[in-house]
């Protein structure tokens, strides 16, 4: 029988398996559509599409789920589930700009510049190393952007969905 599992590039100290799942076309190509790896989005926009998918999808749980459940429509328990909605996503905004302060403010850090280029002096700053991003969210101002976006884009996507619940459980 063939071994269709194999070491990813034949290099069995990679870490990772290539399967016939993980290295399809297909699956290359619905990876490609996602906002976190589409070419040509600003950092502001790939969050926002991001935090509105988020935001849709998290007040449905709460509203269902949440202490204030009932089996008829109640606008207290959809108030409940919005808020709760809202507050886990400003939990993960929070998350997010802790994690783009904490790994992209070394590189960005204007200070450490300053006192590197006095030390130096200033006719040899040209032959310091320059540490760019490959794109716009690998820098903090970026990564900010991007949790600015996220948190706007969850913020309506709850509201979206609230006003859907409740013209979807008020109609029928």
């Amino acid at each position: 029988m063939v071994s269709f599992i194999k070491p990813y590039r034949q290099d069995p100290f990679v870490g990772h398996l290539a399967t016939p799942i993980t290295t399809s076309a297909f699956t290359r190509a619905y990876l490609k559509v996602l906002p976190a790896y589409r070419p040509g989005l600003t950092p502001l926009s790939r969050g926002a599409e991001i935090g509105f998918t988020h935001g849709y999808f998290l007040i449905g749980p709460f509203y269902t789920y949440g202490p204030l459940r009932s089996a008829e429509f109640s606008l207290t328990s959809l108030a409940a589930g919005l808020l709760a909605a809202i507050t886990l996503l400003l939990i993960l905004t929070v998350g997010l700009s802790i994690y783009g302060q904490v790994t992209y403010d070394v590189y960005d850090n204007a200070l450490i510049v300053k006192l590197v280029r006095q030390m130096v002096g200033s006719e040899k700053t040209q032959e310091l190393p320059q540490i760019k991003g490959t794109s716009e969210l690998d820098t903090i101002l970026g990564w900010q952007k991007f949790s600015e976006g996220f948190f706007s884009g969850g913020l309506i996507g709850s509201i979206v969905a609230a006003i859907g619940i409740a013209l979807y459980s008020t109609y029928l």
